[in-house]
């Protein structure tokens, strides 16, 4: 089971992160497209209604898609209730469905309160009630994707987001250059609103088709096995009236009572760091102004951190979110067997791997962070917030992956209280320190939120490093000196290579430095790959391909 597990864990995450690199590089070169067409006062205009769609999303479609996945994960294994998991999606996704369509309307009959008082930008009304128009097929599309994850298929919920980001930028490019080339910017801004809508009804109209397909050779499938188990006692006829039936059947309570249990806290928990996150945004120019900053000056730095910093440190992520998406059901089927091996294996592969990730990127950022804010957005202050944030990203891709293990073993108010003390000291940080000594002090805060976060974790979940007897794998340790001290190690020699490339690249391209970047970094990651496999550091297998052996009893 454990290796059956391990290799689906490892297939849907490359899948993901391999989709997920697409859809960021779509998204990059669409973003740059969109600068040029809204110019800057729209494009601020256009940004602004993510907050709110964020919100509204956390309500009716985040909570629930984990918990879908969760939940069906820990039934996949039952014969004698096939259709369970089928029917709890069903009920999860009539009610997530009813919260979106409420939601609609009252975001449609209260956009101009909403952009006047809560945006505080008026000329965002009619944006917001665009926006509105695909908060069901958003719904319905979580709700697809929390099932597909749930059964351990990440092949649909990795097609939907090139999917929606396709038919995005063929409905705004065909609109605005071909169509209507030579509108003004408060048009193209409503024809990008009404792409977000384009996507997002595109790829749950996809979600759709392959749901139907999947259900249909589900029920194929079923009405075979019915027939063979009792083809000596009942009709062809009976045999499908049994398949009808175990659908109809009563529903699962308790299931369905650990559905909506699990759905309302990860949404409390993730509206709440929502709502931090939007209260953040307010304070920190208001606490810079405090500091001295002028009101334009204390925006230019948030937007330096946010827009430009942010989208380095966060761009390594697709890999460990595709992880984490991916860890939730994998822990609740573990955790619905018993099988405490697996999730001690799982523990040890997210801080492995995240730690390896995180060490090379920090590294990187270290010693190119300079030059990345020079040469792609020719601002000096990026290059140094980069720098300094650089030691976040072991703690912020490792975080991002125990949070979701500690989700897929049911214990959300757990992660919900870690990650409130975690945002409660940054934001104690922001209002205290930040107007006496100024963003200096900001950045600090994010390490120390983000070091604790990850310490809390580790010890909640420290009781499933402990291994039984002596006949442990390899996989089932944590080596720190292999993991940690040589990885951090390797950073030198990389540095070294990447250095001398990146100054004989700039004698040979000249000034091309975009050029010489990438050669530095191709080598940079190249060494430390290398270096990894010759200390023993990385290996070419995620868990062990042995056969399984059985789960220790659950205690």
């Amino acid at each position: 089971m454990a290796t059956t597990m391990a290799h689906r864990l490892l297939k849907g995450t490359l899948l993901l992160t391999i989709t997920g690199f697409i859809t960021r590089i779509l998204g990059f070169f669409y973003r740059i497209y969109l600068a040029d067409l809204l110019g800057a006062h729209y494009l601020g205009i256009y940004q602004l209604i993510f907050p709110v769609y964020a919100i509204c999303f956390t309500i009716y479609g985040a909570g629930i898609q984990t918990a879908l996945s969760q939940v069906i994960a820990s039934r996949k294994n039952d014969r004698e209730n096939p259709y369970g998991g089928l029917r709890l999606f069903v009920i999860g996704t009539v009610i997530a469905m009813a919260l979106a369509i409420l939601l609609q309307l009252l975001l449609w009959t209260n956009a101009e309160w909403v952009a006047i008082h809560f945006v505080m930008e008026a000329s965002l009304t009619p944006y917001l009630k665009i926006m509105t128009v695909f908060f069901p097929f958003c719904c319905l599309s979580a709700c697809i994707n929390g099932y597909y994850y749930g059964i351990q298929d990440a092949k649909i919920p990795a097609m939907t987001q090139v999917v929606e980001q396709i038919f995005r930028i063929i409905f705004v490019f065909g609109i605005s250059y071909l169509l209507i080339p030579g509108a003004s910017p408060q048009e193209n801004c409503r024809i990008a609103v009404w792409g977000l809508a384009v996507g997002e009804i595109s790829s749950c109209f996809y979600n759709v088709y392959k749901l139907a397909c999947h259900l249909r050779s589900q029920r194929r499938n079923t009405r075979r096995t019915v027939y063979r188990e009792n083809a000596k006692q009942r009709s062809r006829r009976d045999k499908v009236s049994t398949g009808k039936y175990q659908f109809m059947k009563s529903v699962d309570r308790g299931g369905v009572y650990s559905l909506l249990w699990l759905a309302s806290t990860l949404t409390v928990t993730r509206l709440f760091i929502t709502l931090l996150n939007s209260i953040e945004t307010v304070l920190l120019p208001a606490m810079l102004r405090k500091y001295g900053c002028s009101g334009e000056e204390a925006l230019s730095i948030y937007g330096v951190l946010t827009g430009m910093t942010f989208s380095f440190l966060l761009f390594p992520s697709t890999i460990t979110n595709s992880l984490a998406v991916l860890l939730v059901p994998s822990i609740a089927e573990a955790d619905a067997a018993g099988d405490i091996r697996m999730i001690r294996k799982s523990i040890i592969l997210s801080i492995r791997y995240c730690l390896l990730l995180g060490i090379l990127c920090t590294g990187f950022f270290m010693v190119f962070g300079m030059e990345l804010g020079r040469v792609i957005f020719h601002n000096e202050m990026a290059g140094e917030f980069l720098v300094t944030l650089s030691w976040l990203c072991p703690f912020l891709y490792l975080a991002t992956a125990l949070t979701s293990i500690i989700n897929g073993m049911k214990k959300t108010h757990i992660s919900f209280l870690i990650t409130a003390v975690s945002l409660g000291v940054k934001i104690v940080f922001l209002m205290l320190a930040v107007p006496r000594y100024g963003m200096r002090l900001y950045l600090i805060g994010l390490l120390v939120s983000q070091l604790l976060q990850v310490i809390l974790e580790l010890i909640y979940l420290c009781p499933y490093f402990r291994t039984e007897g002596a006949n442990t794998d390899k996989e089932e340790r944590f080596e720190p000196v292999r993991q940690i001290l040589l990885p951090s190690l390797l950073i030198l020699p990389c540095t070294i290579a990447a250095k001398s490339s990146y100054q004989w690249s700039g004698n040979c391209f000249g000034n091309v430095s975009i050029v010489c970047l990438l050669i530095a970094g191709i080598i940079f990651c190249a060494v430390y790959a290398a270096g990894l496999f010759l200390t023993g550091s990385l290996t070419l297998t995620l868990l062990p391909g042995k056969a399984s052996v059985k789960a220790p009893p659950r205690r």
